[in-house]
């Protein structure tokens, strides 16, 4: 789950009009909600724990009953726990160019472990909801286009601290690794933006102004919202957030953290027993999965 630096209504359409490109893809609240039931049946889900790496087979298939071709990418973490096997998994959605050259990339991000803590905590919302929300994005997006952008649906461990507070470096173990190998690949110059979803299923949803996030790029996502007629949902409150954005910025790429950080009453339900499915809505994820789909569809019109 991120650190704070300073100590959803409507029936979802299946196609929504964009302004920019016509039809959204298809996205299915209820599968998403299904997602993260899927999720909580596997109990808490720390890295390195057997539930995290059943957590990644379930993944594995689900990517490939899309006709994707997921990739695991092991690493050993060092944490204040000792070394850990970690391992995130990634698949891309190969964007088309008219004239055959690489397209663009956008990487769209959500961590799958849960916080270590001395209770069951089977994070609903923080971890299972992006989760959910990322997986029904990755089966619209490949059920539809073809699209000028590549899309990297990309599945994180490590996000939590192993310490009970989040300090530096003990947290965000898995985006680092994913940035420390995509600094040495080809592949970066092509990476246009990176967006990271985070406890995006409180029932009460409203999207943080996160201060961190690349303001433009943030400003995308929240226009889009408004357009839907969705923006309730977003312009909440503006505070800098550590999150898994981060990594992604320190390579340059725009990147933003789309997260709801108030989560219940005084944000009393964020890393507490409470974090369950009850405390979450399929609603929410839908509200969230139509701004992304809408939010993606200008960029695709930006550089198409």
């Amino acid at each position: 789950m991120p650190h704070r630096l300073i100590p959803f209504l409507l029936a979802l359409s299946a196609c929504e009009s964009s302004p920019l490109t016509g039809p959204l893809p298809e996205f299915n609240e209820q599968r998403a909600w299904s997602h993260l039931e899927t999720q909580l049946a596997f109990g808490p889900r720390p890295s390195g724990s057997a539930a995290n790496a059943a957590l990644r087979t379930w993944l594995d298939g689900e990517l490939r009953a899309l006709d994707l071709d997921p990739i695991a990418e092991p690493f050993t973490a060092t944490t204040p726990a000792g070394a850990i096997e970690m391992a995130n998994i990634y698949a891309d959605l190969q964007g088309q160019r008219p004239n055959g050259e690489s397209a663009p990339v956008v990487i769209l991000a959500a961590h799958f472990d849960t916080k270590r803590l001395p209770f069951e905590f089977l994070g609903a919302n923080d971890g299972a909801s992006g989760v959910a929300v990322l997986l029904e994005l990755a089966q619209g997006l490949s059920q539809s286009g073809p699209h000028p952008l590549t899309y990297r649906f990309l599945f994180l461990d490590g996000e939590e601290a192993l310490r009970e507070y989040w300090l530096d470096p003990d947290n965000t173990y898995g985006s680092r690794e994913h940035a420390r190998l995509l600094r040495a690949s080809p592949l970066l110059p092509l990476v246009r933006a990176a967006i990271v979803l985070d406890m995006v299923g409180d029932k009460k949803l409203r999207l943080f102004r996160e201060q961190i996030s690349d303001p433009r790029l943030l400003e995308t996502f929240f226009d889009a919202a408004r357009d839907l007629g969705l923006g309730a949902h977003v312009n909440g409150p503006s505070q800098e957030i550590y999150d898994d954005h981060q990594s992604f910025m320190a390579l340059n790429i725009p990147s933003i953290d789309l997260i709801d950080f108030n989560y219940g009453p005084s944000n009393a339900f964020w890393h507490t027993a409470d974090d369950t499915a009850e405390n979450c809505s399929p609603r929410s994820l839908g509200i969230t999965g139509r701004i992304v789909l809408a939010g993606l569809a200008r960029l695709e019109e930006r550089w198409r």
